[in-house]
C-alpha cells in the first residue's frame, strides 16, 4: 500500500486540479505513480514538464532511450519502472536477452554494440557517479554531445522516478505482475 495517498481531482484546489489536468491530457490520464506525486501539485507539474519531454520530445533514438531507461530503473532496483517499461523497450526492439542482461546485472557485457556502451554509461555514472573519458567518448561517438546532455537528462528523470515510487511505496498497475523480480 502506498504511503502517501493517491490525490484525486476532487480532492484538490484550482491551482492542483489545473496541474492534474494537464497531467491527464498530456498522458491520456493520471495512472498511480502520479496520482501519489500529485500531493505537492507543484512539484508534479514541474516533475511532469520534465517527463514529457523525456517520453515525448526527446530526440534520442528510442532504442539508446529503451536501454538508459531499463538500466537506470534497474540501477535503483526502481520496480514500478522497470516494470511499466518493458512494452517500451520490445517496441524499440529490445530482445528478451538484451532484458535479462540489464536485469542479471550482466549488462555491459550481456549488450553488443551501441546498446553495450549507453548501458556502461548509465552504470558507471549511477554506481561510481563519474563516467570514464573512454565511456564518455565511446558514448560521444554514438550520440553527439547534445544526445549525452539528453540521456543524461532522461537517465536522470527515470532514475529519480523509480526512487520516488519506491519510496512513496506505489504499487504497480491493477492487473500488473512485478517484472522486475531477484
Amino acid at each position: 500500500m502506498a504511503r502517501v495517498p493517491f490525490a484525486t481531482r476532487d480532492n484538490m484546489d484550482a491551482a492542483g486540479q489545473a496541474v492534474w489536468d494537464e497531467i491527464e491530457t498530456s498522458r491520456g490520464g493520471v495512472q498511480r505513480n502520479y496520482a501519489a506525486i500529485l500531493n505537492n501539485p507543484e512539484a508534479a507539474s514541474n516533475f511532469a514538464h520534465l517527463g514529457g519531454y523525456v517520453r515525448f520530445q526527446t530526440p534520442l533514438d528510442p532504442r539508446v532511450k529503451a536501454v538508459a531507461v531499463l538500466t537506470a530503473a534497474r540501477e535503483a532496483s526502481g520496480h514500478y519502472v522497470w516494470t511499466v517499461n518493458q512494452s517500451a523497450a520490445r517496441n524499440a526492439g529490445l530482445s528478451d536477452a538484451d532484458i535479462a542482461a540489464i536485469h542479471e546485472y550482466r549488462s555491459p557485457n550481456g549488450l553488443s554494440g551501441n546498446d553495450a556502451v549507453v548501458s556502461g554509461f548509465v552504470i558507471e555514472l549511477l554506481r561510481q557517479h563519474r563516467v570514464s573519458d573512454a565511456t564518455f567518448e565511446a558514448l560521444r561517438g554514438i550520440i553527439g554531445d547534445a544526445g549525452i546532455v539528453d540521456l543524461l537528462v532522461v537517465v536522470s528523470y527515470y532514475h529519480g522516478l523509480a526512487h520516488t515510487l519506491q519510496a512513496l511505496s506505489v504499487e504497480l498497475p491493477d492487473g500488473t505482475a512485478d517484472a522486475l523480480t531477484y
